[in-house]
């Protein structure tokens, strides 16, 4: 959805990749800048981070979902599916000691069916192509409850302070553009009727500008990483 509203010219140099990937690709390009998961910032604090726009959610809308397994059994071991990334490692461990008071293993599988017996966190456009969401738990919904602030899921970085200045300089305000331009970004993408209703009713809980509430849940969830030792010292974000 974002990408679809980007100007001409910066869509010629897009790139999709694995979500893991990406903090990685940027590091080898001081011009490029990045859509990384936020807990990467944890081992990449020379970042430079984007304080104008970033992908943040509050409610059941979201890229992952949770999925519990169907016997009601043992909540010790997550199993995660898709595009995974250290969001969903870290804060997977960290919502079930916080929510359920349950120390939770996490386990990637590259399978691509879910066993009704385990539970899962899946991840990307699955949930929506099989329509599995419906089943499921907004994973993003549960961390914006748990912070009681939006949670901010992926942030634009770069190696080059430059370079996110240029990127912010370039656009402006993306949440209005994104709905004004909402029918015409789904017919592109060509979801099947009941999602496109289901994003457009929730599509007011998805921000790509980022204000001063997505920063302060931002610290919030850099703060959560520090309490369960998973960041060693708290740092400053280097925003631009």
């Amino acid at each position: 959805m974002f990408a679809l509203v980007l100007p001409d010219e910066m869509k010629s140099g897009l790139e999709v990749i694995a979500s893991s990937l990406i903090t990685k690709e940027i590091e080898k390009d001081e011009n490029a800048i990045g859509l990384i998961p936020t807990c990467d910032l944890l081992t990449h604090q020379e970042l430079f981070v984007s304080k104008k726009f970033a992908l943040s959610f509050d409610d059941i809308l979201s890229n992952s979902f949770l999925y519990f397994n169907q016997d009601g059994g043992s909540l010790s071991e997550i199993m995660l599916q898709g595009d995974i990334s250290s969001n969903d490692a870290i804060l997977t461990k960290i919502l079930f000691k916080e929510k359920y008071d349950t120390e939770t293993n996490v386990v990637l599988d590259s399978n691509t069916e879910m066993d009704p017996g385990k539970n899962y966190i899946l991840v990307g456009n699955e949930n929506f192509d099989l329509k599995n969401f419906n089943m499921g738990f907004s994973f993003s919904d549960q961390i914006a409850d748990l912070i009681d602030f939006p949670y901010v899921n992926f942030v634009f970085a770069s190696v080059s302070k430059e370079a996110i200045e240029k990127f912010n300089s370039s656009l402006e305000k993306l949440d209005d553009k994104v709905e004004d331009k909402i029918d015409e970004i789904l017919d592109k993408i060509n979801y099947e009727e009941d999602i496109r209703k289901f994003i457009k009713l929730n599509l007011n809980s998805v921000y790509f500008d980022l204000t001063e509430n997505e920063v302060e849940g931002l610290k919030e969830l850099i703060k959560l990483t520090y309490y369960h030792n998973i960041c060693e010292d708290m740092f400053e974000i280097k925003f631009v």
